[in-house]
């Protein structure tokens, strides 16, 4: 009966936990159904009819409001953009909310941290604002913030663990980037994937990751539509030579990857080094990238009508690869003066802008074999998105499921695989650790995992004081007077561990002078002993000594002889565990 309860009790808590994975899927998708509307009307109204901006949606994503075809209004824009990046800092600084995107996600995930459920609204209004007004930003990083908060919230709200909060934040980033870009599954291994630098996942959170991801893809997917963000033609590959050709695109997207980091790291350095207000930094953002726009418009804005142009029209391929260069520059001017745009469509598009110009000019040399330089753009929107964010794998599964272009799993493996370990030294969000190792939410089980590791053998003192039992107490005080000991080890008539006597115990009757002939070591000798084998591990040890105030253990070489071979103290386990976690 007892085992029955215990399973009942187990599959009522699975049962709420999947049913908390499952509510933060809905809100998150509804977070980004409000988001995705918020910045369809605001770029609609905003950029097309009243500065007449062209830009374009993907090919399974219509405008939910009447398009116009205007003049462009080059002035009216860059008025646009400056006032859009005004209104949307002064919204963070009112709020007091001022780092954004999935690094603000990393660095509290870390840091054993949550999300103040209002980032949520507060991000929902800033970066519509800011997307919506023409800054070269993605609306995912929003999505991902969103649904973190959401998640912190429901963690909160059902009175969760510090770990499945964390949990809940991580499973929310997926939510939002699942249902913005309608690829639950990249986005799900995304989120366990991108907290580290190195090849390591949080897989603890996958499987919450997914069941969120899936849902808020349903419900976002129900209003606006199931296909895929792209439709993209067939690509294969069938020819190992062109692996050459891959291999060329490689190094390019690596060197272009590293060069962007540097790029956004210096932008975001001098925007902390000017002492003024948020509002008035990304002002000065939109200015810049408004000036960018104005002599090509194509390097401003979300820019996902590009990613089009570049899996259907590879005879452009020149534009496009001075586009994706520009748009290196405007991506790191926008997202690294603080406004709350995100990474991830910018590198997927700068890297498909890049993969199909290099591809092209590759076919056009004919000494390389390229099948298809659109299929170059797939490749290279995985890998420079693998390369900067270190998500080697969900890159692969999110390009995948966006584009439909399954057929090229292999060359993109290549591709980001060669990538991945010539980029390992940079990375784009600074929040992330190197593995779990590192990271501060996993310190105390590694400090565990390395007791296990380390036996007693190996830090025992074999050095040490023994008495028989029969010694006087005052024999005992002139062996400390003598020794640098603060214990002696009692023995029996038969050499056996009998018991300890400390230095500490015996300063309470050290002026008992009567009692110094007549007491024997047996009599003031503690018995109830904590004993430890050779070969047991410090974590097990420290197990057996719990919460008692025990600084040294004998150490038996078996339990039925008790014949003792050593002593191991706390201090030195102690010491252990603080060289453990430096090394750490």
């Amino acid at each position: 009966m007892k085992d029955i309860a215990s399973l009942s009790f187990l599959q009522n808590n699975i049962a709420r936990k999947w049913l908390i994975y499952v509510l933060l899927g809905i809100f998150s998708g509804l977070g980004a159904i409000f988001l995705f509307v918020m910045i369809n009307f605001f770029s609609v109204y905003l950029l097309n009819h009243i500065a007449g901006f062209p830009f374009k949606f993907p090919t399974n994503e219509k405008s939910l409001f009447t398009l116009k075809n205007e003049p462009f209004k080059p002035l009216i824009f860059l008025i646009i953009i400056t006032a859009g990046g005004f209104l949307s800092g002064l919204v963070l600084y009112i709020f007091n909310d001022k780092e954004s995107g999935v690094n603000k996600i990393i660095k509290y995930f870390h840091h054993k941290s949550t999300i103040r459920p209002k980032s949520a609204i507060v991000k929902l209004f800033a970066s519509s604002i800011a997307l919506g007004s023409g800054f070269a930003g993605g609306r995912e990083g929003p999505a991902a913030e969103i649904g973190a908060s959401i998640g912190s919230f429901l963690g909160n709200t059902f009175n969760l663990s510090n770990k499945e909060k964390r949990i809940l934040m991580v499973s929310g980033l997926a939510a939002g980037i699942g249902a913005i870009f309608r690829a639950p599954m990249g986005a799900a291994i995304f989120a366990t994937e991108v907290l580290y630098k190195e090849a390591d996942f949080e897989y603890e959170a996958l499987m919450a990751s997914a069941i969120s991801s899936i849902t808020a893809y349903s419900v976002f997917s129900s209003l606006f539509g199931w296909q895929h963000m792209f439709s993209v033609s067939p690509m294969y590959f069938y020819n190992p030579l062109e692996l050459v050709s891959y291999t060329i695109l490689a190094i390019a997207i690596a060197i272009s990857s590293i060069l962007f980091i540097q790029l956004f790291k210096h932008v975001k350095t001098l925007a902390s080094m000017i002492d003024y207000p948020i509002y008035l930094k990304t002002a000065v953002g939109g200015f810049v990238v408004g000036l960018f726009g104005i002599f090509l418009p194509a390097s401003a804005g979300m820019g996902y009508g590009l990613l089009e142009a570049a899996f259907t029209d590879p005879k452009n391929y020149f534009f496009l690869l001075i586009v994706g260069i520009l748009r290196m520059f405007t991506t790191s001017i926008s997202a690294g003066s603080k406004t709350p745009v995100g990474l991830f469509a910018p590198l997927l598009i700068i890297g498909a802008l890049l993969g199909v110009g290099i591809g092209s000019l590759l076919k056009q040399s004919d000494i390389f074999v390229v099948i298809n330089p659109s299929s170059f753009a797939v490749v290279g929107m995985a890998a420079f998105l693998a390369a900067c964010e270190k998500t080697p794998i969900s890159s692969i599964v999110l390009t995948a499921e966006i584009t439909g272009g399954y057929e090229l799993i292999v060359p993109a493996l290549w591709v980001v695989a060669i990538a991945f370990l010539l980029t390992r030294k940079v990375n784009l969000e600074e929040a992330q650790v190197n593995t779990r190792v590192d990271s501060l939410v996993h310190a105390d089980e590694y400090k565990i995992n390395l007791l296990e590791h380390i036996k007693v053998e190996e830090l025992m003192e074999t050095k040490f004081l023994t008495v028989s039992k029969d010694k006087t107490l005052k024999e005992i005080y002139d062996i400390f007077a003598n020794q640098k000991y603060n214990e002696i080890l009692v023995l029996d008539e038969n050499n056996k561990l009998y018991g300890i006597v400390t230095l500490h115990v015996l300063k309470t009757i050290l002026n008992e002078n009567l009692l110094n002939n007549f007491l024997i070591a047996a009599d003031v000798a503690n018995t109830d002993l904590v004993v430890v084998l050779p070969q047991e591990s410090l974590y097990t040890l420290l197990n057996k000594i719990g919460f008692r105030e025990i600084n040294t253990i004998p150490v038996v070489k078996s339990l039925e002889s008790m014949e003792v071979i050593g002593i191991i103290r706390r201090k030195a386990i102690l010491n252990k565990i603080a060289q453990g976690s430096s090394n750490v």
